[in-house]
């Protein structure tokens, strides 16, 4: 697959499009949008270019077209379906009725190619679709398989592409490793060989970090065996994310190897499109970050067009990887990617911005904060602990608008601490001072009052009922004496509010 890439996608009147216009580049292509807007059926549309027998996944008119431009075997090509090629049989059984080749409308000297031509005159041009599904299932196996000739494996790749998108049928895992394991010796499979080892050897690149991911053996009962954390397991006891994984890789390697001639089929320099819808499915975030360039490393001259949900996946882009696909009130699209790297931006911004995510502003996490800010205003210390308190429920333990609160917080309480350890003095140092507890809308409120008297502070220290609160008053005693008992009085109350 010497320079085979896929440079744009164009549609007319198929699914919900009015018009498409997609442009691509070489390596890398992330295409995300909000739900609903058409990301996968960008990746359809690409698979009924190549397919001449599948239509009935897509609503299509009398004047549907669609065709992409490539770059194969150094040759600019354009290949689909003309005008008036779909014939309109009701719902899902709409059928091709003429091989009209695509309009030359842009070509720029591009060789035009109907869908038919690519396996009547055996072109070797047979994208890889790989779908969201992507699981494997216990299958039991007596050894190996015999594979298809080159010519075969591409006309089914073609034939099988909007289907594959669409259940996720793809590559048996197993099977492959079992047929690499019983050939990878013989003298004439060192292209499968050297695949094998590249493959194997990089499968920690794939995996999350320290995870030391690894394939061990094939045993003597046809079961390969992997080692995930210092521990052996088989292939159906992975987790759903290394089944992804291995799926989508094995899926590529075999691809690459029953499509192209002998002497052509290395995994380092093969080129060629994959397609892969919700690349980020059953893969923890750490992964999603780790992903494109674990592919990248065991598949460096491959083009990438896939379809995603994770501001993760976003993140680990380069320039002009991104295509950022908004809806349109007219469903008219002119797509390409973005000339930036979004590395630097954190996944609120992706969601909301790229993603078109509504509604963060609104979730839990910003409504615990208003309604700290709201105590806060208030001054009302019992009320905006408590708020703190369910804030820091849901927020990280670094959090910085959990530490200004805590702060503000603290800045309260020193204040009313304050307030009611004073006690005003008069010129002849003796106080008269009253402390009562009392409940006042639904919270205690105290107050301290000084005034001097003839030398001495009369009160009586009497504990008794007065209407359900408790009523303190002091007995005579010298006001140092007095001064000494209320601030003992007092530290039961130190988060009460204070009243003149």
């Amino acid at each position: 697959m010497s320079g085979n890439y896929i440079e744009r996608v164009y549609a007319k009147e198929v699914r919900a499009f009015k018009e498409i216009s997609v442009e691509f580049s070489k390596g890398f292509n992330f295409i995300a949008g909000e739900n609903g807007v058409g990301k996968t059926s960008i990746l359809a549309i690409i698979s009924h270019c190549t397919n001449i027998r599948s239509f009935t996944e897509s609503k299509f008119t009398e004047n549907s077209e669609l065709h992409f431009d490539a770059i194969h075997n150094n040759e600019r090509i354009r290949c689909g379906h003309g005008e008036g090629s779909i014939k309109i049989g009701g719902y899902r059984e709409d059928t091709l009725r003429l091989h009209n080749t695509p309009s030359d409308k842009g070509a720029e000297n591009r060789r035009l190619l109907h869908a038919y031509e690519l396996e009547s005159k055996k072109i070797n041009l047979s994208p890889l679709f790989i779908g969201a599904v992507r699981s494997i299932s216990y299958l039991g196996l007596e050894g190996i398989k015999k594979e298809n000739n080159k010519v075969h494996c591409q006309n089914q790749y073609r034939q099988a592409s909007t289907m594959s998108l669409i259940n996720g049928s793809g590559t048996s895992v197993k099977q492959w490793i079992i047929n690499r394991y019983f050939i990878i010796d013989k003298g004439w499979a060192w292209e499968e060989k050297n695949n094998f080892e590249h493959f194997t050897s990089r499968l920690a690149k794939l995996a999350p970090f320290d995870s030391d991911f690894k394939y061990v053996d094939t045993g003597r009962d046809m079961e390969p065996v992997f080692e995930l954390h210092g521990k052996k397991c088989y292939l159906e006891q992975l987790s759903s994310g290394f089944q992804s994984v291995l799926t989508i890789v094995t899926s590529i390697i075999e691809w690459i190897e029953k499509c192209n001639d002998e002497g052509s089929r290395d995994i380092r320099t093969a080129s060629g499109t994959v397609i892969i819808d919700e690349l980020d499915a059953h893969l923890h975030p750490e992964w999603q970050l780790r992903i494109r360039d674990g592919l990248e490393v065991i598949f460096p001259n491959v083009q990438f067009i896939v379809t995603t949900h994770s501001p993760h996946l976003i993140a680990s882009a380069k320039e002009n990887e991104v295509i950022v696909m908004r809806k349109s009130d007219d469903d008219t699209y002119d797509l390409k990617a973005e000339s930036k790297s979004y590395s630097g931006w954190t996944t609120d911004q992706i969601l909301k911005d790229v993603m078109g995510v509504k509604g963060l502003d609104n979730k839990l996490y910003a409504v615990l904060i208003d309604d700290a800010f709201d105590k806060l205003a208030d001054k009302d210390i019992r009320a905006l602990e408590e708020s703190i308190v369910n804030l820091e429920k849901v927020t990280h333990p670094d959090d910085t608008i959990c530490m200004v609160l805590r702060t503000k917080l603290a800045g309260l309480k020193a204040v009313s601490d304050e307030d009611i350890a004073t006690v005003m003095m008069d010129t002849r140092g003796v106080v008269k001072s009253s402390l009562a507890a009392r409940p006042t809308r639904g919270r205690v409120k105290s107050s301290l009052v000084a005034r001097p008297t003839r030398g001495r502070a009369k009160s009586s220290l009497v504990a008794r009922p007065t209407r359900g609160r408790a009523r303190f008053d002091l007995t005579d005693k010298p006001a140092k004496e007095i001064e000494d008992e209320t601030t003992e009085v007092t530290k039961p109350f130190d988060d009460l509010k204070v009243t003149d």
